[in-house]
């Protein structure tokens, strides 16, 4: 089996919700969560929490150790860094990029996007038509570290998704997801916001913290028609017009 790890970047730091990867989800932490979800993929073989070296990430280190769970300390701004230093380190041949304000991110799309990343021989692979919060990204390792010799400013970690969907530089490949029932790309599950930990706290509450599948919890999100009004995404993410994510040869 070609060797795939998830990894999760987690930091505290947050202007919207204060520290928001510690969070009461479920009876948990948002974070153990997240980890607890992800982990049920069944192609990955590792799960690495990546955060920084800052003092207020400390308590990520110190829950990851109570749990049990891999963790890596590095640069605060440069996300991807971080990730090549880890992929590395476990001779991944590939990795799955995690965000950790999205506790309901699919294990079984993430094991799709795996099969089909190895299959077709892809250096970066995404899927667009779920909805956001329980997105993944497949990405090689060594398209990563090729990416970061090529990007302006290492410390535009926000933008790697920018960085990666480069057909041009990359063999990349966006995915529609065939099941309809998950193909719900107006439906944001990411907390990001007060609000957004109310309505994901909803579902963990009436599934008891026992997750099922996406479609089953979009089925269940569908019945509840207040639910659904506000999960339902209120703004367009825009591409970045700051230049400082783009590839040197771009400028």
């Amino acid at each position: 089996m070609i060797k795939t790890v998830i990894l999760v970047a987690v930091r505290l730091k947050s202007n919207r919700l204060n520290k928001k990867a510690l969070i009461d989800l479920g009876n948990k932490p948002l974070l153990i969560q997240l980890s607890d979800r992800v982990k049920k993929s069944k192609l990955a073989t590792d799960l690495v929490l990546c955060t920084s070296t800052s003092h207020e990430d400390d308590q990520i280190e110190k829950l990851a150790n109570e749990n049990k769970i891999k963790i890596f300390r590095g640069s605060e701004n440069d996300v991807m860094s971080r990730f090549i230093k880890v992929g590395k380190e476990l001779g991944a041949k590939n990795i799955v990029r995690v965000t950790g304000d999205n506790p309901l991110t699919d294990p079984e799309v993430i094991d799709y996007l795996i099969n089909i990343h190895n299959k077709n021989k892809n250096e970066y692979t995404y899927c667009d038509n779920i909805p956001i919060g329980t997105r993944s990204e497949i990405i090689d390792t060594n398209m990563l570290s090729k990416c970061y010799e090529l990007i302006q400013d290492r410390n535009s970690s926000e933008y790697m998704t920018w960085m990666l969907n480069r057909p041009d530089y990359f063999k990349t490949e966006i995915i529609k997801h065939p099941n309809n029932k998950i193909s719900r790309p107006e439906l944001s599950f990411t907390i990001d916001y007060p609000e957004d930990h109310l309505c994901v706290n909803e579902i963990y509450k009436h599934f008891q913290s026992n997750l099922p599948s996406l479609e089953k919890i979009i089925e269940w999100v569908d019945l509840n028609p207040n639910l659904i009004h506000r999960l339902k995404i209120k703004e367009n993410k825009k591409k970045p017009e700051d230049a400082n994510w783009k590839f040197k040869k771009d400028l």
